[in-house]
């Protein structure tokens, strides 16, 4: 018998809502996860639409909606049957929520307050329902229409969260007003202890590249240079081929640099190819040295406006008595030598100098050094070296367009490796002339295709530019060799 009023209520004890209490509406009360049930708890469990409690004249009518099933005093219902509730009957839907009926003793007048619906997914406010509670001139509509009664304890709740929130509010205005203080206290004391970010090369600042330079000649015909600016406090040890350089950077000089170059011979050098010396180099210093590499290495070149001089850079920490550096090294071969070059700043310091590490390599290498290089082959020839040298001076005599520098240049390569290997000064001097002159003939072609591609880019022939990039991607095969990517770009001299 609904429309009478109702003398009941429900108290939670487990689940989501327990300690929350309800009145059952005069009208019922139903409980399920749509947006028009009157108490909508979560969880999967819950059905849309799961039970609905009507108050009659003696107790509570319970009826389970659909497919789902209620559980009361410990007995299963399940859709479409309904069950009689008595006060203090014991109630459970879903995995956990339970909820016991209770007499509600308080007059009608006092727990007619209750939460607006205006908005499903928010909880009462506390002002909507002090207002309630408050205005007995209330439309009788309204009030049966609302289902979701607050009680005291709640209210106190409301009371809290609204509290809570507004603190929350404070410490996040203050937090962010302090910190940009902050920022600008900072900014103010990096200007003025005139704390560079990022930090230069000194020469970059001044126009004036005041660097001192260590020189070194590596047998046979290699020549190079380390170089590093100087201060008044710049350190420099150096024994034979090695150095090592403790300076600064930054336009304070305010950054400690510290430069280390070693020339060392690699066993069984001319057999031991470039890439198999580098990967037992790493190998040594990360277990002896303690070097941590962060990155996977990277082909690069000095003196990129010829053929260059090919090196792997790659970035590292490392961990001595004093600082942990972190910088860069430099892996090269010449011959049967490797130098190694590390570029080096306090790790503290690293994202600060970082470009100026990268822009600036501390390294330079001779023309003729260049002109001498040459790479261990993988593999060698088996012919004796003099078929090599007839067949080599034969293919020379071609026009360089036409001849098989693949072919070439591994003949080449092996006859070096003999003569340099068994210290043969008649092989020597018959091998290394031929080297150069295919060294030679190489650039010249490389600067007519030069001419070329830019003939064919005035004239926007574009097939004409792919044809001779296409040549050079053959004839010149990255990662050892980068004239392609000049010829791409467009960036080349006569005289090359």
């Amino acid at each position: 018998m609904s429309g009478m009023p109702s003398r009941y209520k429900i108290r939670f004890l487990s689940g989501e809502l327990a300690g929350r209490t309800f009145a059952v509406s005069p009208t019922g009360t139903s409980i399920g996860r749509q947006r028009e049930a009157d108490i909508r708890p979560g969880g999967a469990d819950i059905a849309a639409e799961h039970i609905s409690l009507v108050p009659q004249e003696s107790g509570v009518m319970l009826h389970v909606h659909g497919d789902e099933s209620a559980w009361v005093n410990g007995e299963e219902f399940t859709g479409g049957q309904e069950v009689q509730l008595a006060p203090g009957a014991d109630v459970r839907i879903g995995r956990e929520l339970t909820f016991v009926l209770e007499p509600d003793e308080m007059p009608v007048e006092e727990s007619s307050a209750v939460a607006s619906a205006a908005d499903d997914s928010e909880e009462p406010t506390e002002e909507l329902t002090e207002e309630t509670s408050s205005d007995e001139s209330a439309p009788k509509k309204g009030a049966e229409e609302c289902t979701r009664y607050a009680s005291p304890a709640e209210l106190e709740e409301l009371r809290r969260f609204n509290r809570s929130q507004q603190r929350r509010k404070r410490i996040v205005l203050v937090t962010g007003f302090l910190l940009f203080l902050l920022i600008i206290a900072g900014g103010y004391v990096a200007s003025e202890l005139q704390v560079e970010n990022p930090v230069t090369w000194p020469g970059e600042v001044s126009g004036v590249y005041d660097d001192g330079e260590f020189r070194t000649e590596i047998e046979p015909g290699g020549k190079c240079l380390v170089y590093y600016p100087k201060t008044s406090a710049t350190i420099v040890k150096s024994e034979g081929n090695n150095c090592e350089i403790m300076t600064a950077l930054g336009k304070n000089m305010d950054v400690p640099f510290h430069i280390v170059f070693t020339v060392n011979t690699v066993p069984d050098g001319f057999r031991t190819t470039r890439k198999k010396s580098f990967d037992n180099w790493r190998k040594r210093v990360s277990e002896q040295n303690g070097f941590a590499f962060l990155a996977e290495p990277q082909q690069d070149f000095f003196r990129p406006t010829e053929c260059g001089f090919p090196y792997y850079r790659l970035p590292y920490t490392r961990q001595d008595k004093n600082f942990r550096w972190q910088g860069y090294a430099s892996y090269m071969r010449y011959h049967d030598k490797e130098l190694i070059l590390l570029r080096e700043v306090p790790a503290g310091h690293f994202w600060r100098t970082g470009r100026v590490l990268r822009s600036f390599g501390s390294f330079v290498v001779s023309p003729g050094m260049v002109d001498r290089y040459w790479e261990i082959p993988e593999k060698r020839m088996t012919e004796d070296s003099t078929r090599l040298l007839q067949r080599a001076s034969l293919e020379l005599r071609k026009n360089i367009a036409v001849a098989v520098w693949d072919e070439l240049d591994w003949m080449l390569r092996t006859l070096l490796c003999r003569a340099y290997e068994t210290k043969d000064p008649v092989l020597t001097a018959a091998v290394f002339p031929l080297w150069r002159e295919f060294r030679e003939k190489q650039q010249v072609w490389y600067s007519q295709c030069c001419l070329a591609y830019q003939t064919y880019q005035a004239a926007q022939d574009r097939e004409g530019m792919n044809r001779i990039i296409n040549e050079c991607l053959r004839r010149f095969p990255s990662p050892d060799d980068h004239r392609h990517v000049k010829v791409m770009k467009n960036v080349w001299t006569i005289e090359e």
